[in-house]
């Protein structure tokens, strides 16, 4: 394969002596080629980034690129860097890599990937996806890896690349996203924690929004009206307490709304034929707004047909 080192030297050379600028055509006269040539070097100083591209109008001008020294970027950034040459052997590798991996340079540079095993580079999904990038095709992937006795999550990119010589390559840019997944892990657990206590208590609990609207109800409240949880999401406290298609004067959630105090009240829902014990209790952001309410029923007919009886 031809590598055009001659005239893409000259290119270069050519818009630094001119950093406002030059057209394709611009270039082909000072080079004495023709244009469709010269639009070829472009691409591939584009693509390799040691030229950048302004479009005006229906003019394409070029000029240098600021590079920052690619040694400096891999070295001063949280990701580890690795990139790959055509034949996936490590061409580059940032110095916070070497560090995690506890290596030399000379212990990794110029060998192939496939064969290069030390720490998280056995998950077989690395050479891969390598393989894939030098065909165009990125790819990000998370993996997970047991170091001593730690697991290691990694979020990793396959990005294909070209070099100054056109040849293909591959960056892989790879994140320890082990403290986000933990937290993620703990978010979880606190969720199903919290989730598992809602459910285990006895009395029935719902929580609403300020359109009482229900966001969450606990199994004890969805038996008592012989529906599941999830089923009572959406609806009106009042559709499914009274039957009706707005609250009533006794209701306590307008009571709250109003004074964003707690409060209870005894109530006969004819629509299940049952006496009820409410106590309302208003969410209270940060900020001092009300932003839902949280609602206890207790089931005491048979208290009420007890103490009415002679």
């Amino acid at each position: 394969m031809e590598n055009y080192q001659e005239e893409l030297a000259e290119i270069k050379t050519i818009l630094k002596n001119n950093p406002k600028g030059m057209t394709v055509t611009d270039i082909a006269r000072q080079m004495h080629i023709n244009r469709n040539s010269v639009a070829k070097y472009l691409d591939i100083l584009l693509i390799s980034g040691h030229t950048e591209m302004v479009t005006f109008g229906p003019a394409k001008v070029f000029f240098p690129s600021s590079r920052i020294p690619l040694a400096t970027l891999m070295d001063f950034t949280h990701e580890y860097i690795v990139i790959l040459d055509k034949q996936l052997k490590f061409l580059q590798v940032s110095e916070p890599l070497l560090q995690f991996l506890e290596i030399q340079r000379t212990e990794i540079i110029g060998r192939p990937i496939e064969t290069f095993s030390v720490s998280f580079f056995q998950i077989p999904e690395l050479a891969h996806y390598a393989k894939q990038a030098l065909s165009g095709k990125e790819r990000t992937i998370e993996e997970k890896y047991r170091q001593n006795t730690h697991d290691i999550y990694l979020k990793i990119r396959h990005i294909p690349t070209t070099f100054d010589d056109g040849e293909p390559g591959v960056i892989l840019l790879i994140e320890d996203i082990t403290d986000i997944k933990q937290t993620e892990e703990k978010i979880k657990h606190g969720i199903q924690e919290w989730e598992t206590t809602f459910n285990a208590i006895t009395e029935m609990v719902f929580i609403q929004d300020n359109n009482f609207s229900i966001l969450k109800a606990n199994r004890s409240f969805a038996n008592f009206l012989n529906i599941k949880p999830e089923e009572c999401i959406g609806k009106k406290c009042y559709q499914l307490l009274h039957g009706t298609h707005t609250s009533s004067e006794s209701c306590p959630c307008a009571s709250i709304l109003q004074t964003k105090k707690p409060t209870t009240v005894e109530v006969f829902a004819s629509h299940l034929q049952k006496y009820l014990e409410i106590s309302a209790s208003p969410i209270i952001t940060d900020t001092g707004e009300m932003s839902g309410s949280v609602h206890i029923i207790r089931d005491i007919t048979d208290r009420k047909i007890f103490i009415a009886q002679p």
